[in-house]
């Protein structure tokens, strides 16, 4: 009985797989919504609805993955046939399959609401090691045909570009759901809703970011420049900066900004004895919204 329920349930799989191409036209019909950030403030933070985000998402999410997914079969076929990309690709076609089957769930069922989370989760889990694979597949691409040309190297680098956007926005919507109805708070940051402080503290990232670089620039070079951290804040000259953002996205993009910087300032002082102080100068920050999708 057992192994006639596993064939079933085998075929009912192969099936669902099957008609994903057709869900991938269907919703790559639609475009994303555009959200600011101040609707996912106001959202988390005033009118938080569990049922009304599940039945926003399970629309939203197979309308994004789709159409990400719809740019990935435009790659090139020897890049798509990479071991690499196959995986990521399955990764893909795996979570929209997933989130389908909420499609007819009674969002007013608790425990569909409960599933939804916990699949949520498992999503973002396995797209955990997205940025990596599909770097390793360009390197097996380049590897494999060593083929130079700027026209498909371009168009290659573009789709990278949306590819990363999208995978940022869809894991920014993942984590709010999930965070938001958990039922936990972070006592050290009281000022956070799901992933986004509303007074993340940007001098602090921006150490914490450094220090990162720093460890990692001393491994390779034994030294690194030092930091000279000035900051301005046009509102209050008084007050520290402090902006609505999602301090992990902050931390990530000063952590590359600094290690190119470290990279650049020992390369080009390698005869000298000093290297000069790397400086960062806070500029005018205004809290409130950013519009654009996260």
């Amino acid at each position: 009985m057992t192994s006639k329920i596993k064939f079933v349930q085998s075929l009912i799989k192969t099936a669902a797989r099957a008609n994903v191409p057709k869900h991938i036209d269907h919703f790559s019909k639609f475009s994303p919504s555009p959200l600011s950030m101040k609707q996912f403030l106001d959202f988390g933070s005033t009118n938080a609805c569990e049922r009304t985000s599940f039945v926003f998402l399970r629309q939203e999410l197979p309308v994004r993955l789709s159409n990400i997914m719809k740019e990935i079969n435009l790659l090139p076929e020897r890049l798509l046939a990479m071991p690499s990309v196959q995986l990521l690709h399955s990764w893909y076609i795996q979570s929209l399959l997933e989130i389908l089957e909420f499609l007819d769930k009674n969002p007013d069922d608790q425990s569909v609401l409960e599933m939804f989370v916990e699949v949520l989760e498992s999503i973002r889990n396995r797209h955990n090691e997205v940025v990596p694979t599909m770097a390793q597949g360009i390197a097996e691409y380049k590897d494999t045909f060593h083929q130079q040309d700027p026209v498909t190297d371009h168009n290659i680098q573009y789709f990278l570009d949306r590819f990363y956007t999208s995978r940022i926005s869809i894991r920014m919507l993942i984590n709010q759901h999930t965070l938001v109805f958990d039922g936990n708070t972070n006592p050290a940051h009281p000022n956070t809703i799901g992933c986004i402080d509303s007074m993340c503290d940007v001098p602090e990232v921006a150490r914490d970011a450094y220090e990162s670089a720093k460890l990692l620039c001393e491994q390779y070079y034994l030294g690194a420049p030092e930091l000279e951290l000035t900051q301005i804040n046009a509102n209050n000259t008084r007050e520290a900066i402090q902006i609505s953002y999602v301090p992990s996205h902050l931390y990530h993009i000063l952590f590359e900004l600094f290690k190119n910087a470290m990279r650049a300032t020992i390369e080009n002082h390698e005869a000298s004895r000093t290297l000069p102080p790397h400086q960062s100068h806070g500029r005018t920050w205004r809290r409130g919204p950013v519009n654009q999708d996260e």
